[in-house]
Order: structure tokens, then sequence, then C-alpha cells
């Protein structure tokens, strides 16, 4: 009997690239915790919407740009959702400039023999069918990438790419997939399995990455690295205040910031849009909620915990008042607030006050279970907390 494709067996497939220079001087970060970081998340959660068969493949420290090609190759060709993973180090040619993923053998005078070409990757994922894959990266640039741009590592218009790339760090021991080990962190403990649009942000957050990182969102950042704007069925419950002029949506210009990595400037269109709308419409309004989901969005990706924490419950609190707890948008809120609070050191001095009210929040919107649990931390303390927020917190 003859198998035709149709009668094989359609297949997911991880695959999971860690990799870096061997050489002491050149290797600038360890890879491979961030692919055995990745490797203990269940299939299950690395590709969440899928039910059928799924394989698992790590190649660490490869040396043969060759090998890795067929390897790409291969995963490239399976029928099912595919999800690459890349914990490495880039490197430029000096003769075309083109950026490379080092491997194992890679020298300052052998990139273009040893290491491999980005080109390669973004060709092998080409023929791809649309929603089928799914990119993450945490990589480290070395000095012959930097500046670092976005679109050194572009990708097929419908592969989903996420991840962070890192300028290297001038002294001190090698870095560390400070992004994955995050990331791994909220895939395995994050119920519901979030998108990778809600828990990228939060990743980037609690990483504390280094000054100049770039954060990679897809092709499309506006609608994945800020919230969206609520669908109809989530229209407010009670009239909103009188608007007066139109505010202009600014989130477009707070992607690219973010991207950037500028956090500040990001932080500052937050605060301005906080403004128009405050004055057009006033605070009691939905649009409010879209502006505190942004600026819990900036304050995430800044790393500040305590900042983000509030800002998240912020927006839970607000949406709160104009639409029901089990709202999508409500419950996302209340999750990402949980996670920034989770992970707030015991001293930090606002633990308590937000405790408290991440606990209300989280009864409110039906999640006894994660409310015990941070009332049993609060339980813990050996004092309370009083929660006093600086000058500026909420701006």
């Amino acid at each position: 009997m003859t198998i035709t494709g149709e009668d094989q067996e359609v297949r997911g497939q991880v695959l999971l690239l860690a990799a870096a220079p061997q050489r002491s001087r050149r290797r600038l970060l360890d890879p491979e915790p961030g692919a055995i970081a990745m490797a203990n998340v269940p299939v299950r959660g690395l590709l969440p919407h899928w039910r059928g068969p799924a394989d698992l493949v790590q190649l660490l420290d490869p040396a043969e740009p060759q090998a890795v090609l067929a390897r790409l190759r291969s995963a490239a060709a399976v029928r099912g959702p595919l999800l690459l993973y890349i914990c490495g180090q880039l490197t430029r040619d000096h003769r075309q400039h083109l950026v490379h993923l080092a491997l194992a053998r890679t020298t300052e005078t052998t990139i273009r023999c040893t290491a491999l070409p980005w080109a390669w990757i973004a060709r092998e994922l080409a023929d791809r069918r649309p929603a089928t894959t799914t990119v993450i990266l945490d990589l480290v640039a070395d000095p012959s990438c930097l500046p670092m741009c976005d679109a050194d590592l572009a990708l097929p218009a419908h592969v989903a790419r996420w991840g962070a790339v890192a300028p290297p760090i001038k002294r001190g021991p090698r870095q560390a997939p400070a992004y994955t080990r995050a990331l791994s962190e909220l895939l395995r403990n994050t119920p519901d399995r979030q998108h990778l649009a809600h828990l990228h942000p939060l990743a980037a957050g609690q990483a504390r990455l280094e000054r100049g990182t770039v954060l990679l969102t897809p092709a499309e950042p506006v609608a994945v690295e800020l919230p969206r704007p609520r669908p109809a069925a989530a229209a407010p419950t009670a009239p909103p205040a009188p608007s007066g002029e139109p505010v202009d949506d600014p989130r477009p210009a707070i992607a690219r910031a973010l991207r950037a990595g500028h956090h500040h400037t990001a932080a500052e269109l937050a605060a301005h849009w906080e403004h128009a709308v405050l004055r057009s419409q006033g605070r009691a309004t939905p649009s409010m909620g879209d502006v505190l989901e942004v600026q819990a969005t900036v304050a995430t990706a800044a790393g500040g915990g305590a900042r983000a924490a509030d800002r998240w419950l912020a927006t839970c609190e607000h949406r709160l008042q104009w639409t029901s707890p089990r709202q999508e948008t409500v419950r996302l809120a209340a999750r990402n607030a949980l996670a920034c609070w989770q992970a707030l050191e015991d001293g930090e001095p606002h633990l308590g006050e937000l405790g408290r009210r991440l606990a209300i929040v989280l009864r409110t919107v039906g999640a006894q279970h994660p409310a015990g649990a941070v009332e049993a931390r609060l339980a813990e303390l050996q004092e309370t907390v009083v929660y006093s927020p600086p000058p500026g917190w909420n701006r």
C-alpha cells in the first residue's frame, strides 16, 4: 500500500537551539540553561492550541552551520505547528555585514564559514503556513552587531517572533538567559496558557534586562505588544462621562518606543495620554481602563515590579466598574497583577497593601485558590506594610 502525504500523521514540533562560541573570550553567554528551561515546559504549554502529537528536539552547542540548517529544514517541513527557540550570540561578518548566529567553532575571522546566517533561518521558514510558526529568541549581540535594530532579525510576516536581544556586558560573568528563565516560569505556572502577547511583556519586566535590550515582537506590534481596544462585547454597562475633543490614540508610538527599549519615553507618552483622557472624559470612563492597561504594560516592560503590580490592579479595579468580572480583559489584568506581585521580594515596602488589593480582586473574578495563596503569604509577613506610593506613582 502506498502511503500518501495525506495519510501520514500530522505532528507538531518544538526545536530548541542553544549556540555560542566555545572560545572563552568570545563566549558572551551560556545558552544551554535557556534550552533546558524551555525543555522543562510541557509541550502543551509551548504549543497551547495543538492537541495532536508533537516532538521536542534539542540542539545544544552545534558546530556546523550545515548541520543546523538541515535540522531547521526538517523542522520547517512538519505539517503541524512549529515553535523554534533560539538562545545564542549574534555577530556580523566583516565583508557583507550580515547578522549570523555564532556556533561552537565561530571565531572573529571565520564567521562566514562557521556561523549560521540569519537569512538562512528566514528562508527556511518562508514556506510555512500562516499562523503555524512561532519563534522565541533570547540573544546577546556582540559589539560587531551594535547598534542592533528590530529589522536585523527580520522573519517572514506570517511568523510570530518574540524575544529579547541584549547588548554585551563589559565586565563580569557570562550573561545568563534571563528572559528565557522568566518566560519559561510564566509558561509553566500561569493559568489558562496565556498568549505570548501577554506573557512577553511580563517576562521582559521580571527578567530585569540589561539597559539597551531590544524587545522583539511580531510584524504587527500595535496589535500584540500593547492591549487591543475592547471588543463590542465588552462595552460599558453604564453611560460614560460626556466626551470633549477626541483623544488621539498614542499606542502605536508607545509600541515603537518599547520595541526600541525606550521605556522612559513610553511612560511619558502614556502619562500624556492619561492627562488627555482626564481633560476630555474624566477618570470615571471606560477609556481610562485602556490608559491604565497601557501604563501597566509599560511598567512591566521597564522592570518596575511594584509599579507594574499597582497598574495591573488599577486596571482591573477600574474595569470592574464597567463590565463583568468574567470578561477576559478583567481576568487578564488580574492574572498579570498576580504574576507581578509574586515576583516581588518580601522586603518590598508596598507588598502588603498590594497583596490585600490583589486578594480582593482575585476573589471578585472568581480566582479563589490564587487569592488564598496571596492571603497565606501575607499572613506570613512579620509586620504590616503600609502602602504609601512615592511621588509620581499615579502619573
